[in-house]
Order: structure tokens, then C-alpha cells, then sequence
């Protein structure tokens, strides 16, 4: 994941959330978690939500929204996870991974409206196919 495919990503998601009339901090991470592109909505704490969000979601390859669903039996998994990855993750739902023509290139995380805004929005952006996201860079793919 390059900064340009980033950006990209993170302008879908902030389109999609000015279009619902909600204020989000949205992340962007590579394969690894690590962060390609933020831009931060109202709150201070918003980045950090939004990178730990996007670090869960590439760490497990699944929406954080459906791995909390998976973990709700199992409260103290997901907690150990808290301090286990470098830089922590957010136990919340909005983190989604990306999947481009069947692989894996990182995770897009929203957090700013509620968890169902977030999880919604951040799955809206990830569904987002390759012929929009080259449209979208001027036909670059």
C-alpha cells in the first residue's frame, strides 16, 4: 500500500462521511498495520482510535466489527491483545481489511460517528473496486 492508493482509500471514506453528516477520523495501514494515511476528524484522540482500528482489522484480515462479534465469548482474547502488537489496537468496530483483485493490501479504519456509522462507512470505502480507486488517481492503476 503507497501513500497515492492510500489517499485514495481515505478520501472515499471521508466523501461517504460527509455525505451521511458525520465527522470522522479515518486511517489507512499497510498489510502489516502499519500507517500509510490519516486525516483526522474533530477529536485529538481520534487518530490514535482510528490507527489501533486499522492495525486490528490487518493483523486479523477481518472487519474489527465481525472479530468482536467472533470474541464476545472469549472477552479476555481480545483484551490480551491490547498491549501484544506494537502500538496497540482499538477493540471497536470500524476497522475493515483492504482486498484488491483477491489480496490483501492493508485495512481502512473510521471512527468518529457511532460504532455502526463507523463499521458502515468503513466498509463502504473498502468496497470500493479498482476501476473507481484508477479513475480516482487519473487512470493510473
Amino acid at each position: 500500500m503507497d501513500y497515492e492508493r492510500a489517499r485514495v482509500y481515505l478520501d472515499r471514506a471521508l466523501a461517504i462521511a460527509k455525505e451521511r453528516g458525520v465527522i470522522v477520523t479515518v486511517a489507512v495501514s499497510d498489510e502489516a498495520g502499519h500507517p500509510v494515511a490519516l486525516a483526522r476528524g474533530k477529536h485529538w484522540h481520534g487518530a490514535y482510535m482510528a490507527i489501533g482500528k486499522a492495525r486490528l482489522s490487518a493483523a486479523f484480515r477481518k472487519p474489527t466489527k465481525d472479530l468482536l462479534e467472533q470474541w464476545k465469548d472469549r472477552p479476555l482474547f481480545p483484551m490480551s491483545l491490547v498491549d501484544t502488537f506494537p502500538g496497540g489496537v482499538t477493540l471497536n468496530s470500524g476497522g475493515c481489511p483492504l482486498v484488491e483483485n483477491g489480496t490483501f493490501v492493508g485495512a481502512i479504519a473510521v471512527g468518529g460517528g457511532s460504532p455502526e456509522q463507523d463499521d458502515e462507512i468503513a466498509r463502504a470505502a473498502a468496497q470500493w473496486d479498482d476501476a473507481k480507486a484508477a479513475a480516482a488517481r487519473g487512470g493510473k492503476a
